[in-house]
């Protein structure tokens, strides 16, 4: 997850930089404007609108970034274990850093203690009569 994460500041990185960047030819250029008393020089109608704009086109490439990390996220976790070997059935915490886990593998349920990094199984439980599996 740390690598897509990279992966997706170094995209940004580069379209801040692609959108920060002005190519100007020689014969474009063209001086500056005098200052002058006219009120409209200090009105931001025009360049307020073409920053909200290219704010709203940053948004929108940093969300559809993220979408796509996080669907080939997704992809490589089920093609990685097949999806439907292991499946996390419940969670409940116990406290900051530990939680039960309730798991089930290979269509056997078993219980788990999760803390501070570290997984151990406490007991499989049987399915009951009658019970929804």
């Amino acid at each position: 997850m740390a690598k897509m994460r990279s992966i997706a500041l170094i995209c940004c990185y580069c379209v801040f930089a692609l959108l920060s960047v002005r190519l100007v030819r020689a014969d474009e250029s063209s001086p500056l404007p005098l200052p002058s008393d006219d009120s409209a020089v200090f009105a931001m109608g025009n360049g307020l609108w073409r920053v909200l704009f290219a704010l709203l086109v940053i948004a929108g490439l940093l969300v559809a970034i993220r979408w796509f990390v996080q669907r080939t996220h997704r992809a490589n976790i089920q093609n990685a274990t097949g999806g439907k070997s292991i499946q996390i059935l419940e969670r409940k915490a116990l406290g900051a850093r530990q939680s039960l886990l309730l798991v089930e593998v290979c269509g056997k349920k078993v219980l788990l203690h999760q803390s501070r990094g570290t997984l151990a199984p406490l007991c499989e439980i049987e399915a009951e009569k009658g019970a929804k599996a």
